[in-house]
């Protein structure tokens, strides 16, 4: 795989042009933009600028629109309701996140519930949104199915991530995972160099484990029973307090392309300064960390990361030398840039 390395400051301008000219708003293209390249920043490319020409074909169609009309409404002093409009799940969750924020401002405490959105990309961005409001958070997302709940033989769930966040003094803590023990986008990787996988990759279309990656249908749950029930929990989390389809009722990202997504996010913030004062939070969060980083190691030489160190590290090193873009990617952009009359000439 040939890969070059281009300036985030290059991927940036790109993106946001793109958007604009999609009809997209200057606020809620930055957002897209932003989150999309945080995600390569930190070495998640699977979340990152590879979606962008599937966003804009969706523009394009009018299943994700441009300019929604985001709608909130506030049933109980804790709970937020937002209607995303089938608009960028991006630009959605920034503008529900911020509203959230003010409501746990004056609360403590909020449940944002979000309707007829999109996909977001990376949780673990959104969470560094709360993380840097000085306030500890939740996230959950649903997705069309991908995982083979224990015993079944057919993919009931998706691959439904759940992200939690804390503040520290420096880079905060945030876990952000799927509920499938691998995704999907490895065996992908795997059927295009011709490599066999391990049996507790995925699963064939009659249910058995398969080191084929051409004959996978769906994906194993992290953790057994467990990760499935957690996969089931988020789903429902998403749906039942959304209204929106639940599981296989959920329209497929990239086949069912006539029609918008329909999916739903809970959110949960908290206010812990309401309980602990901030700075005496993030002192004891560091000193967590510090202790972990000083447990004994199984290897001198592997350090001991806390959830997020990773990226974040990822990020110092990408700003630095460039986001690696694989070279077959380059081209599709520069082709999108030529249908939407944009300059390029960086990503040449």
């Amino acid at each position: 795989m040939s890969l070059r390395h281009i300036p985030y400051s290059v991927l940036d301008q790109f993106t946001r042009t793109a958007l604009l000219r999609s009809g997209v708003p200057d606020v809620d293209a930055a957002a897209v933009a932003d989150c999309l390249l945080h995600a390569n920043l930190s070495g998640v490319d699977s979340h990152g600028i590879v979606h962008l020409g599937h966003y804009l074909r969706r523009l394009a169609n009018r299943t994700i629109s441009a300019k929604p009309t985001i709608r909130y409404s506030q049933p109980r002093r804790g709970v937020l309701q937002v209607d995303g409009g089938d608009g960028l799940g991006h630009a959605v969750m920034t503008h529900a996140i911020d509203r959230g924020v003010e409501v746990c401002r004056t609360e403590g405490t909020v449940a944002i519930v979000v309707s007829n959105s999109s996909h977001f990309g990376m949780a673990a961005y959104h969470m560094r949104r709360i993380t840097q409001a000085n306030l500890v958070g939740m996230i959950m997302t649903h997705t069309d199915v991908r995982i083979v709940p224990t015993g079944a033989r057919t993919p009931f769930i998706g691959t439904n991530p759940i992200a939690f966040g804390f503040p520290s003094s420096h880079e905060p803590l945030i876990l952000d995972i799927a509920t499938s023990s691998v995704p999907f986008g490895k065996v992908s990787v795997a059927k295009t160099e011709g490599r066999s996988i391990p049996t507790d990759w995925g699963l064939d279309k009659e249910g058995e484990p398969t080191t084929d990656p051409g004959k996978v249908v769906g994906l194993h749950p992290i953790a057994g029973h467990k990760g499935s029930g957690i996969a089931m929990v988020i789903d429902l989390f998403c749906a039942m307090f959304s209204g929106m389809p639940y599981g296989p009722h959920i329209n497929r990202m990239f086949d069912d392309l006539e029609a918008p997504r329909k999916l739903g996010h809970f959110i949960a913030l908290w206010d812990i300064e309401a309980l602990v004062p901030i700075d005496e939070l993030k002192r004891r969060v560091d000193d967590y960390i510090a202790e972990l980083h000083a447990l004994p190691r199984r290897d001198a030489a592997a350090p001991i990361y806390y959830p997020g160190e990773l990226e974040a590290l990822k990020r110092h090193e990408r700003v630095a030398s460039g986001i690696p873009v694989e070279t077959g990617l380059l081209r599709e952009l520069v082709e999108l840039g030529g249908q939407l009359g944009i300059d390029a000439t960086g990503l040449r």
